[in-house]
């Protein structure tokens, strides 16, 4: 059986149109057969535990600006069901296939995020009232494909996105639906500090700071970049696991953090400080209280929420340095 996973695992995944799977290897005939014979005992349950929280610790520490990739959260999920645990584990969904909903998981793993960062910096940042996401009903009508849930959930990312849900998807519209779904449910962030237990030994705090480390080194990336979509995308991404990691922070870390994030951009080129400034502006904003504007754009102030795709397929950090000085005021 170790054998046979092994051997599994190491075949390619792709992602499949209509919400289809390729095969599991419970689907396996011969693995199917054996698992019948095979016993769950407290001990393996409790070892399987252990080591999905020690792996999603050195996955947050190793990586903690990175999207957790699709080959380990199936690592992670199989770990989980060895362990007793029912958890929704999402996977990383491609554009160019997206079929504008989602499977019942997402509201599920919106729920669970729901319950750890009600009212955190996190949701003032995103503008999410996880009040009404927690409201999204696992017993609601379903959508074309049996899934329950999804078709609220995948309405509420139409609308947050700005993209009209009842027409064909360009792959920029089908990328910002699919950024807003991983923003409600903390791409598996929020399974790994709650349910699972993940607690890391430097401080989430650290672990915000490297974060945005990652995120700067991105923002320096994009000046001259004749091709920096994906760069602003990683760098949105980075961006969005420092505000979790901070939002898991005390008052004080998250305070003394700031100060750092001040510190660390300052360091930086003019071109990637100029990108960066609006962006720290609206995590400043949201943490003394205020509001960012509804769809993203600069408040008076410059501040803006930063996000990884524009619907309409060119994104505002695209600019150069100069132009944005004149834009932000």
């Amino acid at each position: 059986m170790a054998a046979s996973y092994g051997a599994f695992r190491n075949r390619r995944s792709v992602l499949l149109l209509d919400l289809q799977h390729q095969v599991r290897f419970e689907e396996l005939p011969w693995v199917r057969a054996v698992e019948q014979h095979r016993q769950s005992t407290d001990p393996v349950r409790a070892t399987a535990a252990r080591t999905l929280a020690d792996l999603g610790e050195l996955a947050l520490r190793g990586w903690p600006g990175t999207v957790l990739p699709n080959p380990l959260t199936s690592q992670l999920a199989t770990l989980a069901r060895t362990a007793g645990l029912t958890l929704p584990w999402t996977e990383e969904l491609a554009a160019d296939i997206f079929m504008g909903t989602f499977t019942a998981k997402f509201p599920a793993a919106a729920r669970t995020a729901a319950e750890l960062l009600n009212g955190s910096l996190y949701a003032a940042y995103y503008g999410i009232d996880y009040a009404a996401v927690a409201g999204v009903d696992a017993s609601a009508s379903r959508d074309r494909q049996g899934s329950p849930g999804a078709a609220q959930f995948a309405a509420l990312c139409h609308e947050r996105a700005g993209v009209d849900g009842t027409t064909w998807l360009s792959v920029a519209q089908a990328g910002a639906v699919i950024e807003q779904a991983q923003i409600l449910t903390t791409h598996n962030l929020a399974l790994l500090a709650g349910p699972v237990g993940v607690s890391p030994q430097s401080g989430w705090a650290a672990l915000a700071r490297s974060a945005f480390a990652t995120t700067c080194r991105h923002a320096a990336r994009i000046h001259g970049n004749p091709h920096p979509l994906r760069t602003i995308k990683d760098m949105a991404y980075a961006w969005r696991q420092a505000l979790f990691h901070l939002s898991m922070a005390t008052p004080d870390e998250q305070n003394s953090a700031l100060a750092q994030f001040d510190d660390d951009a300052a360091g930086c080129p003019d071109h990637a400080r100029t990108r960066l400034a609006p962006v720290l502006a609206g995590l400043r904003l949201v943490h003394a209280g205020g509001n960012l504007a509804v769809d993203g754009g600069p408040t008076d102030s410059g501040a803006r929420r930063l996000l990884g795709w524009a619907p309409t397929g060119h994104h505002w950090l695209q600019a150069e340095p100069a132009a944005q000085a004149v834009i932000h005021g």
